[in-house]
């Protein structure tokens, strides 16, 4: 899945083949096809392998004891770490490499399943009286949306490097500011 992950990057989904991502792992193209029957499972294995590390960061649950912009600021971070990892920006790569080219195979990828962690917390945060009432799941695509903006997508599409420690916490800090004034409760 490396050699897959490395090829789509290079040539992009649809002029890699095959052939050349076996060559890329040292390995006969049957036994690339003992594993993966096609570039779509490959495909396929690169998504659930996002959805593995998703489902390895650190558990997200509202605490109302505790001071809600430090919370949203934490929660920040974690995400905004994840986003901007190698390995995670080179899967998320390879991936767009097919869905930029071909958006119906995007819609098989439950992008829910991306911010779901987010959208828990936001709904227990709503329940608690903290943030005010609303769809969690909109809150969090423009809480991680917001987040994306300004550090995940300048380094898939412009090839930037990832904002630095000053940045990020910049980034953090004005995104959870700015998601306070909408749906903070005075």
């Amino acid at each position: 899945m490396q050699a897959a992950v490395k090829t789509f990057q290079q040539y992009g989904y649809f002029a890699a083949s095959m052939n050349g991502i076996a060559d890329a792992a040292s390995v006969s193209k049957r036994t690339l096809y003992n594993h993966f029957d096609s570039k779509e499972a490959l495909f396929d294995a690169i998504v659930e392998e996002l959805k593995c590390r998703v489902a390895q960061l650190p558990a997200c649950e509202f605490d109302d004891s505790r001071d809600l912009s430090n919370q949203l600021t934490e929660l920040a971070h974690t995400e905004v770490d994840f986003f901007i990892s190698e390995d995670v920006q080179a899967l998320a790569r390879a991936g767009l490499s097919r869905v930029l080219g071909e958006p119906d195979a995007g819609q098989h990828v439950d992008h829910r399943f991306f911010i779901k962690r987010v959208t828990t917390w936001m709904k227990q945060a709503q329940a608690s009286g903290c943030l005010l009432e609303g769809d969690a799941e909109i809150a969090a695509l423009q809480f991680v949306g917001l987040l994306r903006t300004f550090a995940f997508w300048p380094t898939i599409v412009h090839g930037e490097a990832p904002p630095s420690r000053r940045k990020r916490n910049q980034i953090v800090a004005q995104t959870v500011e700015m998601f306070l004034s909408r749906y903070g409760v005075d």
